[in-house]
């Protein structure tokens, strides 16, 4: 590995890690970079668990206040997501590469259009329908399930997924929105890492460059997230997002 490399994947967990603070969506940054560091697109998926491991830790630190309030049903989504995590880790293990390439692009437009439409529908529902989210928290819980188990099979776009979700069922204070997220996706990150780390899928040093940036990023950024206008975060992510999935239509398809 070269110093450009090295350079590259320290500064993308930077960013990473600063963009996991803020809104979610690290992902997108740094899977195309581990890619393009010479991995298979099944060890940049991997690996991309380990590199944003402190960015989760770092996040769940800066909000660790909201994390104590009763109102985020913290036990039961921490069950969900571990038992979520773990079916789709083994899945992803269980169909192989071949799969998880011709599913790249569809599960980054899931991702990428969950992101974008949730604002929207959730106005929708409220305005045409008098939609209450809080007392659909059973809905809610299927939906954020079905989520996990996205989260330990690809990861990637996860967290806009999850925040898209807490917004439509009544979480609409976006540090509490972003604690759940935190959490969730910290267990989900873990419980990947085992499996993976036993399956021999993960390429430890690249990962590690960008587990190094993206905690110095986390940590940086908790010092500002409050302050930052959230819908210019929400439109930069989208945008990237967008790029990311017509190239993997392109490369893919």
């Amino acid at each position: 590995m070269g110093w450009q490399e090295i350079v590259l994947l320290f500064a993308g967990g930077v960013l990473a890690g600063c963009i996991n603070v803020l809104a979610g969506g690290a992902g997108f940054m740094t899977f195309p970079l581990l890619v393009a560091a010479g991995m298979s697109e099944i060890e940049a998926n991997a690996s991309n668990f380990v590199a944003l491991l402190p960015a989760n830790v770092a996040s769940l630190y800066g909000y660790r206040h909201e994390l104590r309030r009763p109102t985020l049903r913290l036990r039961p989504r921490l069950a969900l997501a571990g038992i979520g995590g773990a079916c789709g880790s083994l899945g992803l293990l269980w169909l192989g590469e071949a799969s998880f390439k011709s599913a790249i692009p569809w599960l980054l437009t899931f991702s990428t259009s969950a992101f974008a439409m949730a604002p929207t529908i959730k106005r929708w529902l409220e305005h045409r329908h008098n939609f209450d989210g809080k007392r659909w928290i059973w809905l809610s819980f299927i939906l954020e399930f079905i989520v996990y188990v996205y989260g330990g099979y690809f990861g990637l776009g996860m967290g806009v997924v999850l925040l898209a979700l807490y917004a439509m069922f009544g979480h609409d204070d976006i540090h509490e929105a972003n604690a759940i997220r935190n959490a969730t996706i910290a267990l989900i990150t873990l419980i990947a890492i085992a499996f993976f780390a036993h399956a021999g899928i993960i390429r430890w040093l690249p990962s590690l460059i960008m587990m190094v940036g993206a905690f110095l990023g986390g940590y940086l950024m908790i010092k500002v997230a409050r302050s930052v206008p959230q819908i210019w975060v929400r439109r930069g992510i989208l945008a990237w997002s967008i790029i990311l999935t017509a190239i993997a239509f392109w490369r893919y398809s």
